[in-house]
């Protein structure tokens, strides 16, 4: 549905840095993961799977977005699902 290459990208590369500075890492560190589409993302459109919605991105993230963000997880994307 979407592939955030630059995103994923620069979240690597910050995981990367933080490693080499001896910063503490999250507890999922450099884990690739998609998000299903039902999760909000600030910087990814999310449409819920809903023509409705086709084109959103949401000003903010879900709280599950937040804390997997907060564990240094590396998000790829998002993926599909009806509506």
């Amino acid at each position: 549905l979407h592939i955030d290459r630059e995103g994923a990208l620069a979240q690597a590369r910050s995981v990367d840095a933080k490693r080499e500075a001896g910063e503490k890492l999250g507890p999922l560190a450099g884990v690739p993961l998609a998000l299903k589409d039902i999760f909000t993302t600030k910087d990814m459109p999310t449409t819920v799977g809903s023509k409705i919605l086709e084109g959103w991105v949401p000003p903010y993230d879900a709280t599950l977005t937040q804390k997997l963000r907060a564990a240094d997880v590396v998000i790829l994307g998002k993926t599909n699902m009806d509506e």
